[in-house]
């Protein structure tokens, strides 16, 4: 038996997988962000060593 929805229920599964996809959003741009900011301190890193070669 396959459960019918009505417009509203619909409405509201839309609406927490908007938020959902948003909350994704905001933590992919994060994780972003400490990327690159990782790639910078490792740059800074292989300089410096390359110093004491």
């Amino acid at each position: 038996m396959s459960k019918r929805f009505t417009k509203s229920d619909l409405e509201q599964i839309i609406s927490l997988q908007q938020e959902s996809l948003e909350a994704m959003q905001k933590v992919l741009g994060g994780l972003r962000n400490q990327n690159d900011r990782l790639e910078r301190s490792n740059q800074k890193l292989r300089k410096r060593i390359s110093e004491y070669e």
